[in-house]
């Protein structure tokens, strides 16, 4: 989805309100889906999109000491060509 990379949990209202209108307008449009099976889709979507979101965030996240840690290891590693690592805000 567009802007995900800045804003992850955004996935979790959006599918689930984008498979409730895509539903509603496939039903008006003639496709026969009873109640009960407009409503398992529904909860399908409402129980998978928390769990695709949290993976999408959780690899989209990182705290400050993990960064800073990596930095470090590059520099112990010769890797950055500098004297001393830089410092995360």
């Amino acid at each position: 989805m567009i802007g995900t990379d800045k804003e992850a949990s955004l996935v979790v209202g959006s599918l689930t309100a984008i498979m409730a209108a895509v539903l509603t307008f496939a039903q008006e449009f003639g496709v026969n889906l009873t109640d009960g099976q407009q409503s398992a889709i529904t909860n399908l979507v409402a129980v998978l999109a928390p769990i695709i979101a949290a993976l999408v965030i959780r690899g989209l996240v990182f705290s400050k000491n993990s960064t800073q840690l990596k930095i470090n290891e590059g520099f112990a590693d010769g890797q950055q060509g500098a004297t001393e690592p830089p410092k995360v805000a």
